[in-house]
């Protein structure tokens, strides 16, 4: 399970070589509910309108 949320064109990730494992938008919204951390690079909870 990942650390974070991220959005599919993190530069963050990209720059460590990691590969993103793509969610629909309502599992990310989902996640980012339950306590997940949005990554603070690519900010994917302004995308998906989660405060």
């Amino acid at each position: 399970m990942p650390a974070e949320v991220h959005r599919g064109d993190c530069r963050a990730q990209r720059a460590q070589g990691r590969r993103l494992r793509p969610v629909s938008a309502e599992r990310a919204r989902a996640e980012l509910a339950g306590g997940m951390r949005a990554c603070a690079v690519c900010r994917p909870d302004t995308v998906l309108r989660r405060p």
